[in-house]
């Protein structure tokens, strides 16, 4: 391994720690502030309804994986044309996931919040709003994953720091609203974290867009791509499912029965 090779690794780990350690301290400030903003009632009602949208996303959680993985092979080869391929392929896959999470989250999923969830019929409307604006956020990152994938694929880590800090001082602009806003804070709330969601991921597209060739879409339908990823998905979608199991189904578990 070159020098230089070294050099990129270590910057790349020293911006993913900056990283977390921004994520983190804003994460413990701004949490306790929205617990004690919103309520305990309200801060459950908002993790409990995100929870159940999140349930639905195990599919793009494992294509996540199998995009970032087939989109580097690509790259790695240097084969612009083939990355622009599978990125593209890879955007249409996501979009299919995205109209799949719709349709079950407006049936299924609906139906479950409004007939299985414990919610008091005076914070139900609230709970919609939370609900609608947490499947809209939820397509806005379905369809983000191949941008993303390719920021990795060209291990632009120092991209993710800054992104990061701008969506940071986003999240406190968003206690801060909070704070002083003077409609139902719940659906502020929702509102919000949409806003910022979109947003950043709008910052993502652009750039992946202007810096990276590959990340030009062409709509195509290519079979010796699709049946590789979907079937290294599928291998993907087991250890996702269990970890969407133990991270959001206890919440709505602890909801129902306790």
């Amino acid at each position: 391994m070159s020098y230089s090779s070294n050099k990129i690794i270590a910057k790349n780990t020293m911006m993913l720690y900056l990283r977390m350690f921004l994520t983190m301290i804003v994460g413990l400030y701004t949490s306790r502030v929205v617990l004690t903003t919103l309520g305990v009632e309200d801060f459950g009602i908002y993790g409990v309804v995100g929870g159940v949208v999140s349930m639905l996303s195990f599919i793009n959680a494992a294509m996540s994986l199998s995009t970032s993985r087939f989109l580097t092979i690509e790259i790695g080869k240097g084969d612009i044309c083939r990355a622009q391929k599978v990125f593209s392929v890879a955007f249409e896959i996501h979009i299919a996931v995205s109209l799949l999470i719709l349709l079950l989250a407006e049936t299924v999923g609906l139906w479950f919040v409004v007939n299985k969830l414990v919610i008091s019929e005076d914070r139900m409307i609230a709970a919609m709003w939370v609900y609608q604006c947490s499947i809209l956020s939820m397509i806005v990152s379905v369809t983000q994953v191949p941008y993303n994938a390719a920021i990795i694929s060209h291990e632009k880590m120092n991209v993710y720091t800054y992104v990061e800090l701008l969506n940071a001082f986003f999240k406190l602009a968003v206690v801060y609203c909070l704070l002083i806003g003077k409609v139902d804070r719940l659906i502020l709330y929702a509102v919000l974290q949409l806003f910022v969601s979109t947003f950043i991921a709008l910052i993502y597209r652009v750039y992946s867009k202007k810096e990276y060739e590959e990340c030009r879409i062409i709509w195509i339908y290519d079979k010796q791509i699709i049946k590789p990823m979907l079937g290294f998905t599928v291998w993907s979608i087991l250890g996702n499912v269990a970890y969407i199991g133990v991270t959001q189904g206890v919440n709505i578990l602890l909801n129902i029965f306790f």
